[in-house]
């Protein structure tokens, strides 16, 4: 039995020549995959009812519940069961990007209510009695504002940031305490400060004569943003400014306080920058100052950047046209190179080990990894070893590169058939953004369901005892009572019981009037814990996270076929000269109406993978504790199966998707024809993927290269457009940002060279080059199968 006979006997006989195929652009299609469509619309309309469940019975302010400087929640745990809002001692402090990263470190305090005036403690404390100050005052614990009975201890206690020295009058936002400018604000920022003609310690000298709310809060706005509000000359001295009317004050003031917190911002990054470039960098100065330099940088060369990016944009673009011109010269340049390379190893190999094997040595007697490194280099069975190793590798290549010539030539001429259906119908390039936006929306509907089910359930809390200063815990004896009577540390509690039957039995006194006299636990606290969610609630957070998963899949399998079904209509076509026109959006509309069953049925199997692959590694997450040889081995085999099984489905899925646009047929069928045909002509798939994989690595390699080297010597020959520190940095965002845009554009690239490939496969086995049965493909791949189309002259001359 001969090889083909084989293979037509394992993976199916090849296609027959079926007059009335014209693939994408076939009228008589139907509905695919339809029960598996009205799964996916039932989980899609199950998925909305849990979206509304969870938007009428969640509430996303048990999530956003604030919490102050010691991980009280506000109006939730005992001790501030009657504070609900959240107030910041310096608010300005909070207004910067990188807070949900590094936190807010500003002090922060549960309050009953937010501050109704103004307060100014710098320009108050001459002018207000002490009981009008002390009723003002916000501490950061009851205990603090207690101890204070004189105006000193209100200074010593501003000085050591224990109370606020100034705030705002506040309005509540999410139950945080946010300042609620007045109007007329502007109006009354002294126009000294506009003209720089004061310093801040004039300013906190000032005697407290203003009486309106707005005043007040132009006073503390000045006190807090004096720097910002100050013009420099470009000599370093001050420019005077004249007063403003109060519509340009307010845009200077907008102006100021971004400013002011643009520079708070690159200060703290290049606080982060720095405190990573410590850990490979020695002297913690030092690195601060790189970290500062490197954002420097960053802030002053975005412009290039961006100009940098476009222009790489423009030259995927260009370069994909050129493709069909450049992908030979580069497939065989590097094979040369790679090959020229292997003989100067073999050579350098070779000698060395010569070299070693003449030279006595003695081992270098060390611990160190630089002894060992060396021993290893100076023992001539290493480069014996390796000099084989890439001698075999040389044979392999070689005889591979010979053997596989053919297939090579094949490729590279689908490479550059891919490069004129993406020039044809150029509209697929900008494809993948209606692809993006879905995903994005994908995900923010995913995030809100789910933030919104976290949010159902009981609230659950735990008696804890608060940390001292020094990270210890406190020992205070908190006795509960009554109903509280069984709560111990580390047991459930209940806020409202715990407030009123526990106390300090140390600080309270015995006797007769012991109940009047008991003093609450101020470190022993009935603290929240989490949400408890009831267990329908966790199915449905399950649901979501499935419904995520199913819908992300369906999304990039709706771009895999509308691309495929726009490039096999190029493909079909025998004149490219008629390729209709709006090609891409009749391939959109044929996924819509026709194959959303078949997408559905293709993203549902990698959903249940991908889910299977999250569950084990929730699982080995969970199991790491218990580190058990035998369960870490299970896992990793389990893991690494189902990441093989993803990715070969992936490959699958891609091919069936192609092979339903272009017949039109079930994904089952579709799935089976495309695997089928890929095995009868197995090593030039291999060929193929592999070739391309290569050119299009090599492609993308020249490109982000060229725009690095391109940023790099235009920023060092113009240092007159911008100062740097080190021009490496724009030039390493310019690399990054280039390989990203690529990455984006090659892969429509790599989808239509796929799609090619089976219209090509299945040209092969369907037609035969007589006028009855022409070939579709390009004369270059007919030129290297050794075919031709025989066409009559007049047919010949119109193609």
């Amino acid at each position: 039995m001969t090889e083909s006979e084989e293979l037509m006997n394992k993976y199916g006989e090849p296609l027959r020549y079926d007059r009335n195929f014209k693939g994408p652009r076939q009228r008589d299609r139907s509905c695919t995959d339809v029960p598996c469509l009205l799964l996916f619309a039932l989980f899609l309309a199950g998925w909305g009812f849990i979206a509304h469940y969870a938007i009428t019975h969640g509430d996303l302010n048990k999530l956003m519940v604030p919490t102050d400087s010691f991980n009280q929640k506000c109006g939730i745990d005992s001790s501030v069961l009657h504070k609900k809002h959240l107030f910041f001692f310096n608010l300005e402090q909070c207004i910067d990007p990188l807070v949900p990263i590094t936190g807010c470190p500003t002090p922060q305090v549960c309050v009953e209510s937010c501050p109704t005036q103004t307060f100014i403690w710098d320009t108050m404390h001459d002018s207000l009695s002490y009981e009008e100050l002390r009723s003002r005052l916000i501490c950061l614990t009851d205990e603090h504002k207690a101890n204070i009975r004189s105006k000193s201890d209100m200074q010593r206690a501003i000085d050591q940031n224990l109370c606020a020295r100034w705030y705002i009058k506040s309005a509540p936002f999410l139950n945080r305490c946010i300042f609620e400018f007045s109007p007329q604000m502007c109006e009354f920022i002294p126009s000294f400060l506009l003209k720089g003609g004061r310093s801040r310690r004039q300013l906190m000298l000032m005697p407290g004569n203003a009486t309106s709310e707005p005043e007040l809060q132009a006073q503390a706005m000045a006190l807090s943003m004096s720097q910002a509000l100050v013009l420099p000359q470009s000599n370093g001295r001050l420019e005077p400014v004249q007063e403003e009317p109060a519509v340009q004050c307010r845009r200077r003031l907008n102006d100021a306080v971004i400013k002011e917190k643009m520079k708070q911002t690159d200060t703290r990054l290049a606080k982060m920058v720095g405190n990573l470039v410590a850990h490979f960098y020695n002297g913690t100065h030092d690195a601060q100052r790189l970290g500062e330099e490197i954002v420097e940088d960053l802030v002053n060369s975005w412009s290039i950047v961006l100009v940098a990016c476009f222009c790489t944009l423009i030259a995927s673009l260009v370069f994909i046209a050129l493709m069909r011109w450049l992908s030979a010269p580069i497939l065989w340049f590097s094979i040369f190179a790679v090959l020229t390379g292997l003989l100067v190893a073999i050579y350098y190999t070779v000698r060395q080990y010569i070299f070693w094997e003449k030279t006595p040595t003695v081992p270098i007697h060390g611990l160190n990894l630089q002894s060992t490194v060396k021993n290893v280099l100076q023992n001539q069975s290493t480069w014996l070893y390796l000099s084989i190793f890439v001698g075999v590798c040389f044979v392999v290549i070689l005889l591979l590169v010979i053997v596989l010539r053919k297939r090579i030539r094949i490729a590279i001429a689908l490479t550059k058939e891919g490069s004129k259906a993406v020039s044809s119908v150029f509209s697929t390039v900008f494809f993948p953004i209606f692809s993006w936006v879905l995903f994005i929306a994908t995900i923010a509907f995913a995030i809100g369901v789910g933030l919104y089910l976290g949010s159902i359930g009981e609230l659950s809390f735990r008696m804890v005892q608060r940390l001292n200063e020094a990270g210890q815990v406190t020992n205070e004896p908190c006795v509960c009572e009554g109903p509280a009577i069984n709560y111990t540390l580390g047991s459930a509690c209940d806020p409202q019981l715990f407030e009123k039957h526990c106390y300090n039995k140390q600080a309270s006194t015995t006797g007769f009037f012991q109940q009047s006299q008991r003093v609450a636990c101020s470190q022993t606290t009935c603290s929240f814990l989490d949400i408890d969610n009831p267990p329908l609630v966790r199915w449905a957070i399950f649901y979501n996270i499935f419904g995520f998963l199913w819908l992300s899949f369906f999304i990039s399998a709706f771009s895999d076929m509308v691309l495929a079904a726009t490039f096999a209509s190029w493909y079909w076509t025998f004149k490219k000269r008629d390729v209709p026109y709006f090609t891409l959006a009749r391939a959109f509309g044929q996924t819509a109406f026709y194959h959303l069953g078949t997408l559905a049925f293709g993203s549902l199997i990698l959903a249940v993978v991908r889910l299977i692959r999250l569950v084990l590694e929730y699982i080995n997450e969970k199991l790491k504790k218990y580190d058990n040889a035998v369960t870490r081995a299970i896992l990793c085999c389990m893991r690494c199966f189902f990441w093989l099984l993803e990715t070969f489905l992936k490959f699958l899925n891609r091919n069936a998707y192609i092979m339903c646009a272009i017949h039109g047929k079930n994904f089952c069928t579709s799935a089976k024809d495309a695997f089928n045909l890929i095995m009868r002509n197995f090593l030039r798939v291999i060929t193929l993927d592999q070739v391309t994989d290569f050119l299009f690595f090599i492609s993308k390699l020249l490109l982000t290269a060229g725009a690095g080297v391109a940023t790099y010597y235009f920023l060092a020959n113009n240092p007159a457009i911008v100062q740097l520190h080190y021009r490496a940095v724009p030039t390493t965002v310019v690399v990054i940002a280039a390989f990203l845009i690529t990455s984006v554009f090659f892969g429509v690239y790599s989808t239509a060279v796929d799609t090619l490939f089976l219209c090509f496969l299945e040209d092969c086995e369907r037609n035969d080059g007589t006028p009855e049965k022409p070939f579709f493909m390009s004369k270059q791949l007919m030129k290297i199968l050794g075919k031709k189309n025989k066409l009559p002259p007049r047919q010949r001359r119109s193609k």
